[in-house]
């Protein structure tokens, strides 16, 4: 490595949460977004990166909550729950106390049942929210009685309200967009999806979208025979499609091209590193021992990241969807 293990793991961490912070700025954490995007945010799998890798950043884990405060309208819990459960890449903690917060100020079921779900059972320890509280050692007065419950100091959570409605029909927006149209559930996700891409089988459909097998497939058969999706056998494999022409303009601006992006394995790979190099005991191994760890990291994330989308195995193609930095990193 040609620098140190504190210092990589410094800039990797930024550049993942300047990541996370344009794809928020995307979906309206902002005013006034930087450019417009071509990729589909996945808004589930953002807020689960969000709960782990933001503790590193208290602007950014709070931003999430200034945004859902917001447009929490469009949040499929139990989605959000699943992908919590199965994916690794949230704090579950983290991810209760947000919820509970959220309950407590709009009195919303739909937030409880997930607070519930993720509340810590038996003792309930303490530690600070935000690493570089840890780091520092801030003692504060006061510390936020919601998040105390899930196990976390941190300093008592005020809204900036600075999030903005999402802009639906903005490509991002897609999923937003299509469950504004067909209600927070699994057919919503099965039409921006069918509307982004060419066409998929009711397997690898629920395994893009975190959904079980048979609730996708549901969704397709009805699609069918309502006219809207057509289907075509592929050896033993049933494949569906949409008249993209058709429905692109329904969820999406016309004029503006949108990309999937399998958000899951995106996720998955960036939270692998950064975990995975925070992991590493800085002060034990020596320069060699670490450069060899970092190696490990990076390998073991490398295919999530190689197939989040058919481009992200070249460097253009990997830096065009996570940013020049972050790619630039994962690539020394």
């Amino acid at each position: 490595m040609k620098t140190s293990l504190v210092a990589y793991r410094a800039d990797v961490t930024s550049a993942a949460l300047d990541f996370i912070v344009d794809q928020w700025r995307m979906l309206g954490n902002t005013p006034n977004p930087p450019h417009e995007a071509e990729i589909s945010v996945d808004p589930e799998v953002l807020i689960a990166l969000t709960t782990s890798i933001g503790r590193h950043d208290s602007r950014v884990f709070d931003g999430m909550i200034d945004w859902l405060a917001c447009n929490g309208q469009w949040i499929n819990v139990q989605r959000l729950g699943r992908i919590a459960a199965e994916d690794g890449i949230a704090d579950r903690a983290a991810l209760g106390a947000t919820a509970a917060w959220l309950a407590a100020r709009d009195r919303s079921m739909k937030w409880r049942r997930l607070a519930t779900a993720l509340r810590p059972t038996g003792r309930v320890g303490s530690e600070p929210l935000f690493v570089q509280s840890a780091v520092s050692g801030r003692v504060r007065r006061h510390d936020d009685g919601v998040f105390a419950a899930y196990g976390f100091t941190r300093a008592p959570l005020v809204l900036r309200e600075q999030a903005r409605p999402v802009r639906l029909k903005s490509p991002a927006a897609i999923m937003c967009t299509s469950r504004a149209i067909f209600g927070v559930a699994v057919r919503a996700d099965v039409m921006a999806f069918l509307t982004v891409n060419h066409q998929i089988h009711p397997r690898g459909l629920a395994a893009a979208l975190g959904y079980n097998h048979m609730q996708v497939r549901s969704v397709l058969l009805g699609l069918e025979q309502a006219g809207i999706a057509a289907a075509h056998s592929s050896g033993r494999t049933r494949q569906y499609a949409i008249d993209r022409e058709i429905w692109r303009p329904v969820l999406c601006d016309r004029e503006l091209a949108v990309e999937w992006v399998n958000w899951r394995r995106l996720a998955s790979g960036i939270h692998g590193v950064v975990s995975g190099l925070w992991a590493i005991d800085a002060h034990r191994a020596d320069e060699t021992v670490a450069a060899s760890l970092v190696r490990d990291v990076i390998r073991a994330s490398r295919d999530s990241l190689m197939m989040v989308h058919p481009q992200a195995a070249s460097p253009r193609g990997l830096s065009q969807i996570v940013g020049s930095p972050l790619a630039e990193l994962l690539r020394s």
